[in-house]
């Protein structure tokens, strides 16, 4: 079974297509840092690093497909779809929920502020 890609059109409309796209190193120094974190060495192999991006941007193309498929005739996607697709991962959803509450205070904090 091919891959299916979400892209984003310019009148605002989500498309689900199985068209590759080309990647470009954006999480590199990141993943990076995390992967020493985690106990890898300070400057781990760029080829890790790589593989470590191609899994991590797979699994976001991915999710964003799913919540797309969710949203409909919508043709809009919204925190909700992602919370739908996160349903049966109750470890995730609750990651969810509280980055979701915590920009909420933050929200609140920098209103008050103003």
């Amino acid at each position: 079974m091919d891959p299916l890609f979400l892209l984003l059109r310019m009148d605002g409309q989500v498309e689900v297509t199985n068209k590759q796209f080309q990647r470009h190193k954006q999480f590199t120094r990141e993943l990076s840092m995390m992967m020493y974190g985690f106990g890898d060495s300070m400057s781990p192999l760029p080829e890790s690093v790589d593989v470590l991006e191609d899994i991590l941007v797979d699994y976001i193309n991915n999710m964003c497909v799913q919540a797309a498929k969710v949203s409909g005739r919508r043709g809009k996607v919204v925190v909700d779809d992602f919370k739908f697709v996160l349903r049966k991962d109750t470890k995730k959803l609750a990651r969810v929920e509280e980055l979701l509450a915590m920009n909420k205070e933050i929200e609140v904090a920098r209103a008050m502020i103003q």
